[in-house]
């Protein structure tokens, strides 16, 4: 995650490794890569990175050329990258950097992925000319945004207003409410992109042992230290009420909430 205001506390790069990447940033990022042409002579930028699955993921699937490179502003987040990837240190390269000024020459890569890191950036279309720089002229880029909050993190939200407070509610859903979404095709040809193609992609999220796994879904969310602040009953009272508002999605001992978002494709002009 790249915005002060949506940045994890420190430890809380493990639990959001564990806990969301696990659930539905791995799966997303598979649906995403199976979706496009990856071949072995790309060179990639992974963008927000966070711990890194979306570069992991493009290592996992070809065998590129050039180290697949992150980049987040998130210093937990990064070294949780280099620690996952410990043992294949020179297929990977990872660095502390603000999208706005990334520290690559121009027309470094052929191909930048953001995967839900847009809508954390203070100034998306900033964001976006800088990705432009450092493309390739004909370079893709390909950006993630949630098209909106799913069943299971409204019930989060409308438990976290009652047991905590209205802020701290509209805070983690913060991931899906990105105003700007529909200028996404105006912000990307103001950056100098052109050939926009948009598509919505359905994700399952699937969280296995609720009760166990929605304290650690608030923990892994910025908002997580305030709600953990209120006592273990007041966090036993918003995962009785998520459980309860989203019963028709529990088969035995997993809770399925599907989660739609928006993919965008665009060259670099």
């Amino acid at each position: 995650m790249t915005q002060d205001s949506y940045q994890l506390q420190k430890g809380a790069a493990a639990i959001y490794e564990q806990q969301k990447v696990t659930a539905i940033f791995r799966p997303l990022a598979e649906a995403t890569l199976s979706k496009i042409d990856v071949s072995n002579d790309e060179s990639v930028l992974d963008i927000a990175c966070g711990t890194g699955i979306v570069a992991r993921v493009v290592k996992e699937l070809v065998d590129p050329a050039f180290p697949v490179t992150g980049v987040d502003l998130n210093e937990g987040m990064i070294e949780a990258a280099r620690l996952l990837t410990k043992n294949n240190p020179g297929a990977f390269r990872w660095r502390i950097a603000d999208v706005t000024a990334m520290p690559f020459p121009d027309s470094s890569f052929s191909l930048a992925i953001c995967q839900q890191g847009l809508q954390f950036f203070p100034d998306p279309g900033k964001a976006l000319s800088e990705t432009h720089r450092v493309l390739q002229p004909g370079g893709r880029i390909i950006l993630s945004v949630w098209a909106g909050a799913s069943q299971f993190f409204l019930a989060l939200a409308r438990a976290i207003e009652t047991h905590v407070s209205q802020e701290c509610a509209t805070r983690s859903l913060s991931p899906f409410s990105f105003k700007q979404l529909k200028a996404i095709p105006e912000l990307l040809g103001s950056a100098g992109f052109n050939a926009v193609t948009m598509s919505d992609l359905a994700i399952n999220r699937h969280i296995e042992n609720p009760e166990e796994a929605i304290p650690r879904e608030i923990m892994g969310n910025p908002v997580g230290p305030e709600v953990s602040a209120c006592g273990h009953a007041v966090m036993s009272r918003i995962v009785d009420d998520v459980l309860k508002d989203c019963s028709d999605l529990r088969t035995g001992t997993t809770l399925t909430s599907p989660q739609t978002a928006r993919v965008y494709c665009a060259r670099a002009g």
